[in-house]
């Protein structure tokens, strides 16, 4: 602006000057003036359209190595934000362009774009308006002179070009100055905190549900003067999205989801959040696009348990608008996720609950009562006989296999087998017969669970209470595998190790375990029942190793009476 000024009051003393437009006095002086005055004249005529860049500082309140990126554009990279600086920097902003978009970001804090506008008259208009009026002025001095016709032509190409300068663009650039808002701190876990993993995050919005919202410019939109509004008439309905794995990363950053060491048992301090989006309205403003998004939230523990529903609603940042594809921007839905998921944690209703971790497995078997098993009074003595015992379950979403442990109906089977209760679920017999299956309970941490079907005379397994695990011992495997055509099948092996896992043992085996297995028979050569098959293990450089829960945790984890009947 001031530059602009200073050649204004330049130009204005020039055209002032009397040897300027006194011309008779010195034809050689007249040259000259003419001269200077016709250079000066070619390079600023229209000069406002050379006002290409503005250099704008920007400044980040309260920044402290806060990184300061603005927008970009590459056929290599297409857009990105390329980096800038940290707390204060200058970037040139172009502009032609109608918008700029920057970025501020920290690790460990919730980032901010801001985009800026060219909201501010080019100053540079006020040199084409000085030399409009000075060329008119020039032609009207030179009527009246020797050399009028060349004063006259001068004065008439300054105003035009500079006349021409007042319409072209551009009419408006950035402001010199910005500033940043301080960036918001996203909460870490403290040490009596509990591990937070993330169970899913579900899309779920309803017709109408999906809305957009048009304003002219940011002075509308912070005063809510809407232009239009529309709404799309489709339903979005997505459960289990990935958008679960954002939310993921954010809360192991912040120090909530910590790795653990592998194991079945490990997930009792574990609180799981569960999540969906049901409403998403989508502001535009010119050419750039935020969300204000609609969630809800809950938790539940490793037993399942669920506490009440959270409403949390928020905004997104800001981001350039895709015409050719105007569906969700993925990052900026799961930027306001992360911060919607944080508020939620931070709810008095889900961070009481969430501490409440004490008496977990006394409130989950509050209204238990022990049911006593009858399991047979000796072993089978072998193994064709004890393949009797041993059944599969089906059901819509896979099938497994279970163990009976009592004649009138009673079995147990791994409770990943029949994690989903919304499902029926199939009971086929070694004979043949086929019998609906009620679940009676289930614990989520031994992963066990006990159904029960509606007959009499089956023929059980004899269980083994016994705690010792003896390694090297020969042991078989039963199980359905595969495919449930295949029926019961047997596999052999030896009992390769012990596993602890927690403050429990598992029984570690090298016999074949394959898909399906899940829930069935590990035995003695006498037909004993010792272990409930869980899944097998496979990684890198390991293969051929199952494990199995030893039968004697039935008791604790189901709250069962296991008696043979002679007792």
């Amino acid at each position: 602006m001031s530059q602009s000024v200073r050649v204004f009051d330049c130009i204005f003393t020039l055209f002032s000057m009397p040897g300027t437009v006194q011309f008779g006095k010195s034809r050689t002086h007249s040259r000259i003036a003419l001269g200077t005055l016709a250079a000066i004249t070619a390079v600023l005529s229209g000069c406002s359209a050379l006002n290409f860049k503005t250099k704008s500082h920007f400044v980040v309140q309260q920044g402290h190595d806060v990184n300061i990126s603005s927008n970009a554009w590459t056929w290599e990279e297409s857009f990105h934000y390329q980096n800038e600086g940290k707390d204060s920097v200058t970037i040139k902003l172009d502009n032609s362009e109608s918008v700029h978009l920057i970025r501020a970001e920290k690790t460990g804090y919730y980032p901010v774009v801001m985009p800026v506008f060219p909201d501010y008259a080019n100053p540079w208009k006020l040199l084409d308006l000085s030399l409009t009026i000075g060329g008119a002025a020039t032609a009207a001095a030179g009527i009246s002179q020797d050399n009028r016709s060349v004063v006259t032509g001068v004065g008439l190409f300054t105003g035009f070009l500079n006349a021409l300068g007042l319409f072209t663009q551009p009419k408006k650039v950035f402001a010199r100055h910005y500033q940043i808002p301080s960036l918001i701190p996203m909460p870490l876990s403290g040490p009596e905190d509990p591990m937070v993993r993330i169970e899913g995050f579900h899309m779920h919005i309803p017709e109408g549900g999906h809305t957009w919202q048009y304003f002219q410019d940011m002075n509308q939109f912070s005063e809510n003067r809407v232009e239009f509004v529309s709404a799309s008439d489709e339903a979005v309905d997505i459960p289990y999205s990935n958008l679960d794995e954002d939310l993921a990363t954010k809360l192991s950053e912040q120090g909530f989801n910590i790795e653990q060491a592998d194991g079945m048992f490990q997930h009792d301090e574990a609180v799981l959040i569960s999540g969906q989006l049901t409403r998403v309205r989508e502001n535009r403003v010119q050419n750039v696009v935020s969300y204000q998004v609609n969630t809800e939230w809950w938790i539940h523990n490793a037993y399942g348990m669920k506490t009440d529903t959270i409403h949390v609603e928020n905004k997104s940042n800001w981001a350039l608008y895709n015409f050719s594809n105007p569906g969700f921007d993925r990052d900026l839905i799961s930027e306001a996720l992360t911060a919607s998921m944080f508020q939620a944690l931070e709810h008095p209703l889900l961070n009481e609950n969430m501490r409440k971790l004490d008496d977990l497995e006394e409130r989950w078997k509050s209204d238990w009562t022990p049911i006593t098993l009858h399991p047979a009074s000796s072993p089978s003595g072998k193994i064709s006989s004890a393949l009797s015992s041993v059944v599969t379950i089906d059901a819509a979403d896979g099938h497994g296999s279970g163990c009976i442990l009592s004649s009138d109906g009673y079995i147990v089977t791994n409770h990943h087998v029949v994690s989903d209760p919304t499902l029926d679920y199939t009971v086929y017999f070694d004979n043949g017969q086929s019998l609906p299956a009620t679940i009676v309970r289930y614990h989520p941490i031994y992963d066990l669970a006990l159904l029960h079907v509606d007959t009499v005379g089956l023929q059980p397994f004899y269980v083994s209470l016994d705690e010792s695990i003896d390694v090297g011992e020969e042991t078989f495997a039963m199980g359905t595998p595969y495919d449930i055509d295949l029926g019961a099948s047997v596999t052999k092996g030896i009992i390769s190790g012990k596993r602890k896992d927690g403050e429990r043992t598992l029984i570690q085996t090298d016999v074949s375990i394959s898909p399906g297995n899940s829930g069935g028979a590990l035995v003695h050569t006498d037909g004993t029942l010792i272990g409930i098959v869980n899944e097998k293990v496979l990684g890198m450089g390991v293969e051929g190793i199952g494990f199995a829960i030893p039968a004697h945790l039935i008791q604790e984890a189901l709250m069962v009476r296991i008696q043979p009947e002679n007792d």
